[in-house]
């Protein structure tokens, strides 16, 4: 799906700057743009699994119905196995998720040093056909009248974007809900497993949440945009 995209005008290059194959940096652009839309498909598919399998446990925990039963790989399993389950689950979800997160950084930045080559500006939400339910969620506004997004390219970025803690907060939640898997009089080996898959969602979560508080306070900038 190709998405659309802001425009500004070629600047003209400078006597002084050496020169570039445009063919060559476009064909680089396509490259990298499709780069990020691979790795965008694959973080949307990572965030809509892991916002189902928590509104899957969460429903159950609160609702509790006795006729419930799912299938996976045609063994049949009750819905209070699932949070058996649960730890394992939600961990390789959430470090799929940081992972995908993580490799689109470098893309982006890749991305960018393509454009000013090129002398071109672009939006995120423009290069990126993939968007997420958390993308959605963000843009959501109750004010008629102003866009929710500008239009026109901003000198500096937004400072005190709460946005930008969307993702630390969905991993936190998967960590939060991982822990309630354990339960009174549960073994020590199952203890251990639980706890094993919270502090190990704990310590990759920490790069996400460390670069969201940056980039809320437009702390580190160089440091944390890839």
């Amino acid at each position: 799906m190709k998405s659309t995209f802001v425009q500004v005008r070629p600047v003209a290059l400078m006597p002084d700057e050496p020169s570039i194959d445009r063919d060559t940096e476009w064909r680089k652009f396509d490259i990298h743009k499709n780069s990020l839309a691979s790795a965008g498909k694959s973080q949307a598919r990572f965030v809509a699994t892991l916002l189902a399998f928590l509104a899957l446990l969460w429903g159950w925990h609160y609702m509790q119905p006795t006729e419930l039963s799912l299938e996976f790989f045609g063994a049949r399993m009750h819905a209070a196995g699932l949070w058996t389950i649960a730890p394992a689950v939600l961990t390789v979800l959430a470090l799929a998720l940081i992972g995908a997160m993580n490799i689109m950084g470098p893309i982006w930045k890749r991305l960018r040093i393509c454009t000013d080559r090129l002398h071109e500006i672009f939006f995120w939400t423009d290069l990126d056909p993939n968007k997420t339910l958390l993308d959605f969620f963000t843009h959501l506004k109750v004010w008629p009248e102003g866009a929710v997004e500008a239009y026109t390219v901003p000198r500096e970025e937004k400072r005190h974007r709460i946005a930008v803690f969307s993702y630390p907060a969905l991993l936190m939640f998967a960590t939060f809900t991982t822990a309630v898997a354990d339960y009174p009089g549960a073994s020590r080996w199952y203890r251990l497993y639980v706890y094993g898959c919270v502090v190990v969602q704990a310590v990759f979560s920490f790069r996400v949440w460390y670069r969201a508080i940056c980039r809320f306070f437009g702390w580190r900038k160089e440091q944390v945009e890839i």
